[in-house]
């Protein structure tokens, strides 16, 4: 088998994956990587004692479970299974719904505030439970015969009705089928409002069949398994390393040049930047540039948030671990207004912080190009958001202006600097009507030996869909080259 020299843009989650199964399918890699760390926006960062976790709330198992085998992740990291995904307060009058894996029980609850929308309930929990027996196609589309087609949508019979009925974005669903007023906003809250329906029936049936989980050690302990199956295979690594160019000829991929102008030469080239960064601008716009635009121009990225992350000298053990704080004053963080308080509470998990303390970290929508445009007052906006933020706090969390020890505030503009998040959309496209169902090939007409991998080619992101991604390049890649693709350890 030739070494076929196999260059990664990006080493975030997706990059990590496609450089493991690249290993094992026998090619040289290198990933290069913008940052001083890998990981991407998959990573988590120390403050004093006390360790901000920056991505994940909870990690999507079940039928990805082999994908965390594949590449290393089960079993070095202990997944803990979800009881309760999250906490829903209404601040207005104290009322608490808590989504938990007893689907039938959430139901009855669901149902005791608004008997009006009962039969509407019923089948959004018949539904959660047919969606949840779906198995995603883990392996590439373009590879994918005719016959298993037929037969993935033979598996989706039981399923179509409530796709049908559920694949409007959220908001329109609850308008249309839901009476209560207090359902509708406790539902629409839960995700961006223009996600489908189905989405978060899927998250409640994953919930109830335990598919789940926090990784023990969080975000950090996921990371680090995979980066530590990457370099144990052999992978190379150059990090704070910018590519500003992919080199083509012949329209073939010939390697890339850096921003200090180093040219490194590789037979093939995934890219795992943002579609606009790949396509616009280290490709010049050659290849596929309109349909990237016309996306650009019709569907939604992700909402840039703020991550606002306090250090407390103080346990809050009765408080849940993810709590939505709804029925607030609307209070405006960097040119948006935010009428709740999304909130993850690390007090379930040691590695956060010291014994007696927690991390609290609330995350909030905001605007790019104000933070882009705040200039020398950029470090003094931030500690004003964390000074608004500790005051949305305090009625909930009596004390923890007094007790915090340390603030963490990241914009945008971090996940611009750390991982190139285009605009601060750190999961590419947002979930919706068109983009949620639609499929984004891997690969640019016309250009040959190049591949795009992560968030701007699964459109909805996240870390099952970014782990997929590596693994499906790497099969088109291999299918190209003509050899075969590995996907576990000898």
């Amino acid at each position: 088998m030739t070494d076929r020299h196999l260059l990664i843009i990006g080493g975030g989650i997706a990059g990590l994956s496609a450089g493991c199964y690249a290993l094992r399918s026998g090619f040289r890699t290198t990933i290069i990587e913008h940052n001083l760390a890998l990981g991407g926006v998959c990573t988590a960062w120390q403050r004093g004692p006390y360790t901000i976790d920056g991505c994940i709330h909870w990690l999507t198992g079940g039928p990805f479970a082999a994908l965390y085998e594949e590449i290393g992740i089960i079993p070095a990291v202990k997944l803990r299974t979800l009881e309760t995904w999250l906490i829903y307060r209404d601040a207005r009058d104290g009322l608490e719904v808590a989504f938990t894996r007893d689907l039938d029980a959430l139901v009855a609850r669901l149902t005791a505030i608004a008997p009006e929308d009962s039969e509407e309930l019923c089948r959004m929990r018949e539904a959660a439970a047919s969606l949840a027996t779906m198995q995603p196609e883990l392996g590439a589309s373009e590879l994918v015969g005719v016959r298993d087609r037929l037969h993935s949508a033979w598996q989706m019979r039981g399923a179509i009705g409530s796709l049908a009925h559920f694949r409007k974005p959220i908001a329109v669903w609850a308008s249309e089928h839901l009476v209560n007023e207090r359902l509708r906003r406790m539902l629409t809250r839960l995700l961006p409002e223009t996600t489908p329906a189905l989405f978060l029936l899927m998250v409640l049936g994953y919930l109830e069949k335990g598919y789940l989980s926090r990784p023990v050690g969080g975000t950090e302990a996921f990371r680090d398994a995979l980066k530590s199956t990457y370099l144990n295979l052999g992978g190379e690594v150059q990090l704070h390393a910018t590519v500003d160019e992919v080199l083509v000829g012949g329209d073939r991929v010939r390697g890339i040049r850096l921003a200090d102008g180093t040219i490194i030469d590789a037979d093939l080239v995934v890219s795992t930047a943002s579609a606009p960064e790949t396509v616009l601008r280290l490709l010049g716009g050659r290849y596929d540039a309109e349909v990237t635009r016309d996306r650009l121009a019709r569907w939604k990225l992700f909402d840039p948030i703020v991550l606002a992350s306090f250090g407390v000298e103080r346990a809050y053990k009765d408080i849940p671990s993810t709590l939505l704080i709804d029925g607030i004053a609307p209070f405006s963080i960097g040119g948006r207004a935010n009428e709740h308080l999304y909130l993850r509470v690390y007090n379930d998990d040691p590695s956060f912080a010291p014994t007696g303390h927690t991390v609290v970290q609330a995350m909030l929508a905001t605007d790019y190009t104000w933070w882009a445009t705040r200039g020398t007052r950029y470090g003094s906006e931030k500690d004003a958001v964390a000074a608004t933020v500790l005051a949305q706090l305090e009625p909930h969390f009596p004390g923890i202006r007094a007790a915090t020890r340390v603030t963490d505030v990241a914009t945008p503009l971090t996940y611009w600097n750390m991982a190139r998040a285009w605009r601060g959309a750190f999961e590419g496209w947002m979930p919706s009507g068109e983009s949620f169902f639609a499929h984004v090939n891997k690969t640019l007409a016309g250009l040959r030996g190049f591949y795009m991998a992560g968030q701007w080619v699964e459109p909805g992101g996240g870390i099952p869909m970014a782990v997929m991604s590596g693994r499906q390049a790497l099969q088109l890649a291999c299918a190209d080259e003509k050899r075969p693709f590995v996907a576990t350890r000898e």
